[in-house]
């Protein structure tokens, strides 16, 4: 699975709804993906949601973990 590269700067507010629209797609392939391999579609999107979850826990435990992005968008 590809990911664009942010259409916008860091800083432009325009950023997060670009976010959300490409990575609403890739979770709706992803799904897709899934649901061709023999999962439910309920079943991936929780699973996918969780994992999101714990991702997010796992950054706000590491508050001095700095990630930049190779082309420091």
């Amino acid at each position: 699975m590809n990911v664009e590269a942010p259409t916008y700067s860091p800083l432009d507010p325009r950023r997060e709804h670009n976010a959300r629209h490409i990575f609403s797609s890739a979770a709706r392939d992803l799904i897709l993906q899934a649901v061709s391999a023999g999962w439910r579609e309920s079943e991936a999107a929780m699973a996918l949601a969780d994992a999101a979850d714990d991702y997010i826990l796992y950054l706000a435990q590491k508050p001095t973990r700095k990630l930049m992005a190779a082309n420091s968008n």
